[in-house]
């Protein structure tokens, strides 16, 4: 039995942070029902795309989720969405700050249809502030936070979603959290995730590590410099050399027992202190060896290192083939489709893949039913363009 069986989560989120807190709820055995307008999730166009409305992103974010097609545009959709909140322990959305009030559903709505309701909302900013009602995409709260590395040509963003994975992780907790804490007093709870806030949280341990002493003159080594990427004779290993010990190992592997005599290099502090030397002497050693020679070396010598990878050697990566990690389904829509399982295992036990991204509306009837609907309200809700499901969806 996975953890969250017996919890129904109203998803009302879109694109990348809040349907990976579903997601990871779902896996963890929660029945989620991501309401979706006509048009579908934005995330559906986001990535590679295999099909009409199922991309790289979509189908890694929802499956196992059931789908179900409401107008909230339309008085009567809204309409529709109250009749699900009494089935449900969480409504999860990422709407900006007023939208659901403006909607008629506020936590003082949401709260008289179940009163002990937990209510996650995600937003950019947070619900106050001088940012609160701007638009928020990934690259921008990059960009607002200092999330962001620099180059000789200026600032880079990271290559991923990092900040809405980031706040869709700090989200799947505290919604976790809320519903724990639910069992205990009773009650409800609003929780507010700011992925501004998130992603600087995120950054304090180590890339904003500067700012935690304010009147030390100790500042923090450079994080990209010190674990740079070493060339090897026909590849790229990363090699963390933090102790002494794995100093002394790295010199025995390089060939250069000179470098423990050298004070610059006496201890971690003036190692860091004097990384640009040290890398300039090392790295002719290190390239004179090939990426599996110097490898079994390191590890021989005690010294932490990996293989920097691309992302056609994952699927073939030894561990992840031991672990089962890396999986073909067959999609109804998209064909074949390669997923990770979930992280998380429970007892040894992760969720399975049996389930798929839906089409747009694929559950709409089963969900409706599930909130009480009877038949005929279903096929009008649907006839009349409130709700929506694909033609030969009878689920």
């Amino acid at each position: 039995m996975l953890p969250l069986e017996g919890i129904t989560v109203i998803d009302l989120t879109s694109v990348v942070a809040g349907p990976l807190a579903t997601q990871i709820m779902a896996q963890q055995g929660a029945r989620v029902w991501k309401v979706e307008p006509p048009e579908g999730d934005r995330s559906r166009s986001l990535g590679a795309v295999a099909a009409p409305g199922f991309s790289s992103a979509h189908v890694t974010l929802n499956a196992g989720k059931q789908s179900v097609g409401i107008d909230l545009a339309r008085a009567e959709g809204r309409a529709l969405l109250r009749r699900l909140v009494p089935q449900a322990d969480l409504l999860i959305h990422n709407f900006r700050p007023g939208v659901m009030e403006r909607m008629g559903l506020g936590i003082d709505a949401l709260r008289a249809l179940r009163e002990d309701i937990v209510i996650a909302r995600i937003s950019g900013f947070g619900q106050e502030g001088p940012m609160s009602g701007a638009r928020a995409y990934d690259p921008i709260v990059q960009a607002e936070s200092g999330m962001v590395s620099w180059s000789d040509e200026g600032p880079v963003l990271a290559p991923q979603w990092i900040c809405d994975k980031n706040a869709g992780l700090y989200a799947a907790q505290a919604a976790t959290a809320a519903l724990f804490a639910r069992e205990r007093s009773g009650k409800g709870a609003v929780i507010d995730i700011s992925m501004m806030e998130a992603a600087v949280a995120y950054g304090w341990i180590d890339l904003h590590g500067d700012l935690a002493f304010p009147d030390s003159a100790s500042r923090m080594p450079d994080i990209a410099a010190v674990y740079r990427p070493w060339a090897t004779e026909d590849g790229w290993i990363v090699v963390v050399m933090l102790s002494q010990a794995e100093f002394e190992g790295w010199v025995r592997v390089i060939g250069a027992p000179e470098l423990l005599d050298d004070q610059r290099y006496a201890d971690m502090t003036r190692r860091f202190l004097n990384w640009d030397d040290l890398r300039a002497f090392c790295a002719p050693r290190i390239a004179a060896l090939s990426t599996a020679e110097a490898v079994d070396r390191l590890i021989e010598a005690g010294v932490p290192c990996g293989v920097v990878n691309r992302s056609p050697a994952l699927p073939d990566h030894p561990q992840l083939v031991h672990d089962g990690f890396v999986a073909v389904t067959d999609h109804p829509q998209a064909g074949r489709v390669r997923r990770t399982r979930a992280v998380a295992r429970f007892d040894g036990v992760r969720s399975g893949l049996d389930a798929h991204a839906a089409r747009v509306g694929e559950h709409s009837r089963a969900v409706l039913a599930d909130a009480g609907l009877g038949p005929d309200e279903i096929s009008s809700a649907l006839t009349g363009g409130t709700a929506h499901a694909p033609q030969d969806a009878n689920l």
